[in-house]
C-alpha cells in the first residue's frame, strides 16, 4: 500500500500483532492503524481479516529482531507513524519500544518494558528497591537449575525466563522431579535462562490496570482458579476477585507502587499477585492486558470496555472508573488423554441464557492432547451472575451438563464420571 495521501489528517498508530478487535476499536477512536504481523503466528484466514481492516498490512519475521527493527524503522519512516504500540505477545515489545523511542514515537520508555518482559530484570528491580521480597536465583543454563534449586531451598518453582503464557513453569518439590522437569522443557525446545523462585503459598488473583501519563488505574482484582501443581495450569477466573477490603485495598497499592517503580507510562497492565502469610507478593507482571478472557469478565462485571478504553485513552477520552454490578466466571475445560468417542450436552447448555461464551476444541475421532499449558486447554464457558453465588452455581451446572465420552468412558466438564446421553 502506498504512503497516506495529504487530506488523511488522522493520528497514525503503527501496531505489532494487533488483534482484529485492536485494529477496529482503534479505527473507531480516529487512528489511522498500520498492523505489522509474523504470519508464522496465526492462520492465514485471521490475518486475511486484519489485513482487510487495517489501513497497512506489515509481515515480517518477528524470529529475527533485527528485521523487525530494520522493518518498523522503514514502515514508520514511509507511512509516518505517530505512534509505535505494541500490547500482543511479550517476545518482541521490547524491540517495538526501542525502535519507538529511536524514533520519538513511544508511549512507554523501552526500559519500563524490559523490566516487565524480563523476569529476572523485575526481581532484580524489587530486589534493590525491597518491594514484595522473594527469594530467587538466576539460572542461565539447564544444566544450572538443579543446583540453583538446592539453594533457594525445595519446593521451589523454575519458570523459563524468555517464555510466556505459563509454558514450562514447575513447581520442583523432590530431587527425582529432574526428569519430569527434563521432559516438560524438551516440549518447548527450551535450554535457558531460568528463573528460580521460592515457592509462595496463597490464593492468587490478578490486577487489571489502565495506565495514563504515569497514573495508574485499578480496573478490578481477578481470582485465578490453579489446577494442581507442578504445573499450576489456570483452569478458570472470577471477575472481580471476592476479597476482602484491607486485603484489596493492600494489594492495588502494591501494584500501582510497583508500575511507577518500572517507569510504566500507558496502556494496559496484568499483574499477578499471590497473598501470602507475609502479605501479598508480585509473580510477575505483563505491559498487556491479561488473557484468558479477562477482559471480556470485566465487561460483563462492570460494562467496561477494556480494549476500547486503550485507545479512547489514547485519543484523550479516558474512561470513567465502572462500580462491579455483577460476578462474571470463566472455566477451562481439561479433559484425560485419550480418543474421543462422542460428545454430549455441548448445544443444550449453549442455549443456557446465562451463558455468554461456549467453546469446546474438541470433535468425534480427536484425540485429547494433555494439558500443559493455557493453549493446550480444550475449551471454556464464560457465565454471569448477580451474585457469587448465582454464578459459581449457573457455571456448576454448564461443567456438570457437558460430557465427553472418552474410550469408552463418558467425563463431564467438571472431571466427574458421566452418563451416556444422547450426542450433539
Amino acid at each position: 500500500m502506498t504512503a497516506p495521501g495529504p487530506t488523511d489528517d488522522r493520528p497514525r498508530l503503527l501496531m505489532v500483532m494487533p488483534y482484529r478487535q485492536f485494529v477496529r476499536k482503534a479505527q473507531a477512536e480516529g487512528f489511522w492503524v498500520g498492523a505489522v504481523w509474523d504470519p508464522r503466528l496465526e492462520s492465514p484466514e485471521y490475518l486475511d481479516d486484519v489485513r482487510a481492516l487495517a489501513d497497512l498490512f506489515v509481515s515480517a519475521d518477528f524470529r529475527d529482531a533485527e528485521m523487525l527493527r530494520r522493518t518498523l524503522h522503514q514502515v514508520a519512516r514511509e507511512h509516518r507513524a505517530t505512534l509505535i504500540y505494541h500490547i500482543g505477545r511479550e517476545e518482541t515489545m521490547v524491540t517495538a519500544y526501542e525502535v519507538a523511542e529511536d524514533l520519538h514515537a513511544e508511549l512507554n520508555p523501552a526500559a519500563a518494558i524490559r523490566l516487565l518482559a524480563d523476569k529476572r530484570a523485575m526481581r532484580d528491580l524489587l530486589a534493590r528497591r525491597g518491594l514484595s521480597p522473594v527469594s530467587y536465583e538466576a539460572a542461565p543454563t539447564r544444566s544450572e537449575v538443579p543446583d540453583a534449586v538446592e539453594r533457594v531451598g525445595r519446593p521451589a518453582v523454575v519458570k523459563p525466563a524468555a517464555l510466556a503464557g505459563s509454558r514450562g513453569v514447575f513447581l520442583w518439590r523432590e530431587a527425582r522431579d529432574r526428569t519430569a522437569w527434563t521432559a516438560l522443557v524438551d516440549q518447548y525446545g527450551y535450554d535457558g535462562p531460568f528463573l528460580v523462585e521460592e515457592y509462595l503459598r496463597g490464593p492468587e488473583y490478578s490486577v487489571e490496570t489502565l495506565s495514563r501519563d504515569g497514573r495508574h488505574q485499578v480496573v478490578g482484582i481477578t481470582e485465578k482458579l490453579l489446577g494442581p501443581p507442578p504445573l499450576f495450569v489456570e483452569v478458570g477466573h472470577v471477575h472481580p476477585a471476592p476479597l476482602p477490603r484491607d486485603r484489596r485495598r493492600a494489594v492495588e497499592e502494591l501494584t500501582t507502587g510497583f508500575l511507577t517503580t518500572c517507569g510504566y507510562r500507558f496502556g494496559p497492565a496484568h499483574t499477578e499477585v499471590i497473598w501470602t502469610r507475609n502479605g501479598p507478593r508480585i509473580v510477575e507482571s505483563q505491559a498487556r492486558l491479561g488473557g484468558d478472557r479477562i477482559p471480556r469478565l470485566v465487561e460483563l462485571a462492570t460494562g467496561l470496555d477494556l480494549e476500547q478504553a486503550i485507545f479512547a485513552a489514547l485519543a484523550d477520552r479516558p474512561a470513567e472508573p465502572a462500580e462491579p454490578t455483577a460476578i462474571a466466571i470463566v472455566r477451562f475445560f481439561t479433559f484425560p488423554p485419550g480418543r474421543v468417542d462422542g460428545i454430549h450436552g455441548l448445544e443444550t447448555a449453549a442455549r443456557l441464557g446465562h451463558v455468554d461464551e461456549l467453546s469446546l476444541r474438541l470433535r468425534p475421532g480427536d484425540t485429547v492432547p494433555a494439558v500443559v499449558d493455557s493453549k493446550s486447554r480444550h475449551g471454556h464457558v464464560i457465565v454471569s451472575g448477580a451474585t457469587p453465588e448465582e454464578a459459581r452455581a449457573r457455571c456448576a451446572d454448564v461443567l456438570a451438563a457437558i460430557e465427553v465420552v472418552i474410550d469408552g468412558t463418558p467425563v463431564r466438564a467438571d472431571g466427574r464420571a458421566g452418563v451416556l446421553g444422547t450426542p450433539v
